[in-house]
């Protein structure tokens, strides 16, 4: 990192930060813990059997050592996120209540002119996310941080509150590939750790979905979106966009409930070029999950006709059973197995995969997927896969699929969240967690235009209707 003497003179008047560390019982945490994914979670007897059953019962003895010294609980999260890791299970986690951290604000020097002149000078390599920038109540500086290569502060320059006073830290970032972690200051003396990327050239997002728009430096032909327009932009909300008259491109980073009339009203306003559509992307790279009825009305353009599914496996447990009656799963199991506890029950009908019609096009559907694609997200490129009319492209998913319908249980200190069903009673032979789907035809990350890429495919194969 180039030397940044004549930039600035950065006094640190580092406050104490004080912990308030809860303490906790972790080694009763962890008992609780195994008994209740032992006698709930829907894939314990099948990633557990007579051939590792030793090893397993080896792993916990010794984790529970380790808990018997461990009082404070933050370590005792750290022990358990080590010991749930055990099941390769991305639905499944245990949460050790705690207490907020009360933390003193860090206050530095503020210099804005030696910040501006660093900006113009054209001889010293920048971060693009060094600048002036503004969000909602708040405009900080993002400066390097001196003393950390690939950190950087951003300092508070004025602010629409009282407790932020100019040159308080209000974040502290660490460069990432492709984002950067983030140490979030609130007002209420609390700090939260995320994530925060860039959007577009002047502009950023973070996981609470607060925006940042780009003040300075910028070049005076660009328009940057103000507060309000950014509020009503979401990254993850869907879009249907036309390469041409013969393709288009369906993004859905998301698959949240929200979601749904969303992806309903698209279809619906481009429901008449979509009838005479020939190749149709739809990108679920980095698409996390949510609800399978959120992609509902993209079934009639991807299946041909109504097929046969894998049944699912409802584990029965008396917590499970609690939760199947909830949501209405209970009364359409096999009667003679709702009275059953420590196996799976399946429906009495067979399960069909199925779409309100059929449509002729498009021709050719094209599913853009990546390690990042997990959950509902695998649930959607599993369901398009049975499909003569779909390929799918890009790299492997994220194996988060085999287990869902999760039903979280309140321990002594702690909260337990697990699947309680499988996807498929054809388990282990049909897993794909933790290793995913993979796709058709691989697009290495290295490939800078995917969608390009998959349109000049479709070209060289030439699919009729």
């Amino acid at each position: 990192m180039m030397r940044l003497h004549k930039f600035l003179l950065l006094i640190n008047l580092f406050l104490s930060v004080n912990a308030v560390a809860k303490n906790c019982n972790c080694s009763e945490i962890l008992q609780q813990s195994i008994k209740g994914i032992e006698n709930n979670y829907a894939l314990f007897k099948i990633k557990v059997n007579a051939n590792n059953y030793k090893g397993y019962q080896s792993f916990n003895r010794l984790y529970l050592i380790k808990a018997q010294s461990i009082e404070q609980s933050d370590a005792c999260q750290k022990l358990l996120n080590d010991w749930v890791a055990y099941f390769k299970d991305k639905h499944l986690w245990v949460t050790v209540d705690s207490e907020v951290e009360k933390i003193d604000y860090i206050q530095h020097r503020l210099a804005l002119k030696s910040y501006r002149k660093r900006w113009r000078d054209n001889k010293i390599t920048k971060d693009s996310i060094e600048g002036l920038w503004e969000m909602e109540g708040y405009r900080a500086v993002i400066i390097p941080d001196l003393n950390n290569y690939g950190h950087f502060n951003a300092l508070i320059v004025s602010a629409d509150n009282d407790t932020f006073k100019p040159g308080m830290l209000k974040m502290h970032l660490i460069k990432r590939d492709g984002f950067y972690d983030m140490d979030f200051y609130r007002r209420d003396s609390t700090m939260v750790s995320s994530t925060i990327r860039f959007t577009s050239k002047y502009t950023l997002l973070d996981d609470d979905g607060l925006s940042w728009r780009k003040l300075e430096p910028t070049l005076p032909t660009d328009r940057i979106p103000t507060l309000a327009e950014m509020n009503r932009l979401d990254p993850y909300k869907p879009t249907l966009k036309w390469v041409d008259e013969n393709s288009a491109i369906f993004t859905l980073p998301s698959c949240a409930p929200r979601f749904g009339p969303v992806v309903d009203s698209l279809i619906d306003v481009h429901k008449d070029k979509l009838a005479q559509c020939l190749n149709l992307i739809i990108d679920v790279k980095g698409n996390g999950g949510g609800s399978d009825r959120t992609y509902r009305a993209l079934l009639p353009y991807l299946l041909i006709k109504a097929s046969v599914q894998p049944k699912v496996g409802y584990y029965l447990s008396d917590e499970n059973v609690k939760l199947f009656r909830e949501l209405g799963i209970l009364k359409k199991l096999n009667p003679s197995d709702t009275s059953k506890r420590g196996t799976w029950a399946t429906t009495l009908e067979t399960p069909y995969l199925s779409a309100a019609h059929y449509a002729k096009f498009p021709v050719n559907v094209a599913i853009l997927m990546d390690s990042k694609t997990a959950s509902s997200g695998e649930t959607f490129v599993l369901k398009a896969k049975t499909s003569q009319r779909v390929t799918t492209f890009g790299t492997a998913t994220a194996g988060c699929i085999d287990g869902y319908n999760g039903n979280v249980i309140r321990l002594n200190g702690a909260s337990l969240r697990y699947p309680t069903s499988i996807r498929t009673i054809n388990l282990p032979q049909e897993a794909i967690d933790p290793f995913g789907i993979l796709p058709d035809i691989p697009i290495s990350g290295t490939v800078s235009d995917p969608i390009s890429w998959i349109l000049d495919y479709f070209k060289q194969t030439e699919r009729n209707p």
